[in-house]
């Protein structure tokens, strides 16, 4: 039991210190200090904001993701790393094949269609990030438990 502690607070402590350490777009902006999202649901990109996809590991693209989702939906940032990473280890392909849960944040096919993000695939990370900060700030955080 004590092992699962130390491992959850291991989770906790990465995720804290990696928002801790990002850079400018980790608050919500790029980093040319441009705000990353054009429109209410960030579907757009604002000009200036520079491109996740710029990066070359997935985890870094996931990442760069989730900190732009949790900012624009005004969520924790360290608590969405911490889970995305327990569900999928930002990876952004994860599936479970016993209950059919996909993407970064494990989104079951019921729960995922019941986003704005559902005309788009739960395995790309832009959409799985912000279908989650969308739907915690609905109060649909415990869809997921820390």
């Amino acid at each position: 039991m004590l092992k699962y502690v130390f491992a959850a607070a291991a989770v906790c402590l990465l995720a804290v210190s990696i928002a801790a350490g990002s850079p400018a777009y980790a608050k919500g902006k790029s980093r040319s200090g441009a705000v990353a999202c054009a429109n209410k649901f960030c579907t757009r990109d604002a000009p200036g904001a520079k491109s996740c996809r710029r990066f070359d590991k997935r985890a870094n693209v996931s990442r760069c993701f989730i900190t732009r989702a949790a900012a624009h939906y005004g969520q924790s940032k360290a608590q969405a790393l911490a889970i995305s990473y327990r569900e999928s280890r930002w990876n952004p392909h994860a599936t479970n094949s016993s209950s059919g849960a996909a993407g970064l944040f494990q989104f079951m096919p019921v729960t995922w269609q019941h986003t704005p993000y559902r005309k788009h695939s739960p395995y790309q990370p832009r959409w799985a990030s912000l279908a989650a900060m969308w739907l915690w700030s609905k109060g649909g955080y415990h869809h997921w438990s820390l």
